[in-house]
């Protein structure tokens, strides 16, 4: 009897032992359980926090760069302002007997062909030969014309840190891409692509020594290649992210919002 109640004692303190080592293995198994899912909240909460960060960073330096409307916009205000200016300049050249004839003729031209006095291949060939003399006429007054471009969208623009009137109105600016600093080189490449100084030192150039065929054709196809490159750049500006253009792209450059 003493043995059999030795016995019973002896596996009653076994399923004692087996218990406690049970629940020492659930309560051991908790903290790893709220360790892991504390982990978890951490990481759900950094990644709430972070992602608004990183969004806002990408539309910073997306607002940056200068809309389609503000480079049009300054292109615009700077041409009218060229033309003035080559206007007021170039007054005292324009003014002779010659090229006041030329004016009337052309004047007559038009007139003739809008009353269906004659044909366009007729109303061609007179405007043609009629812009022909009158670029040389006016060579003078082109030369002038394109001094003034070189000294507005090259000289004052390199030495305003990439602002022309336009863009200062606009409150925009070129810089580089590779340094931020802009070189002369780089604001001399932009201007003969894009603001048509390299036709018109070519259509000069022809005006002079050329005759009226020649001169003809070459301000056909160079007007024309210089209205495609205004259409690819635009196209570029309004679709790319960077808002670059094609001079941009070429001559390292970016047009950016100033900051205020």
């Amino acid at each position: 009897m003493a043995d059999n109640d030795k016995k019973k004692s002896t596996k009653k303190v076994e399923k004692r032992e087996d218990k406690n080592k049970k629940f020492t293995k659930v309560v051991d198994s908790v903290p790893v359980d709220v360790e892991k899912s504390t982990e978890k909240v951490d990481k759900k909460e950094s990644s709430e926090v972070i992602s608004p960060i990183i969004v806002e960073k990408e539309s910073t330096i997306s607002n940056k760069n200068a809309s389609f409307v503000q480079r049009l916009g300054a292109y615009l205000i700077d041409m009218f302002l060229i033309l003035l200016i080559s206007s007021i300049v170039t007054m005292p050249f324009t003014s002779s007997n010659n090229y006041e004839k030329l004016s009337e003729e052309t004047n007559k031209v038009v007139e003739e062909y809008t009353n269906g006095k004659i044909d366009m291949n007729t109303y061609m060939n007179r405007v043609s030969s009629i812009s022909y003399d009158m670029a040389r006429e006016t060579g003078l007054s082109s030369i002038i014309m394109i001094a003034v471009y070189v000294l507005y969208f090259i000289v004052y623009q390199y030495y305003k840190k990439g602002q022309t009137v336009g863009k200062k109105l606009m409150k925009i600016r070129i810089e580089s891409t590779d340094s931020g600093e802009l070189s002369i080189n780089a604001m001399l490449m932009r201007s003969f692509i894009i603001n048509s100084i390299l036709v018109n030192m070519i259509v000069l150039t022809v005006s002079i020594v050329g005759n009226r065929y020649v001169y003809t054709t070459t301000v056909t196809v160079f007007q024309l290649i210089q209205y495609m490159v205004l259409f690819i750049t635009a196209l570029m500006v309004l679709s790319r992210k960077d808002k670059r253009g094609l001079h941009d792209i070429i001559c390292h450059t970016k047009v950016v919002n100033v900051e205020v």
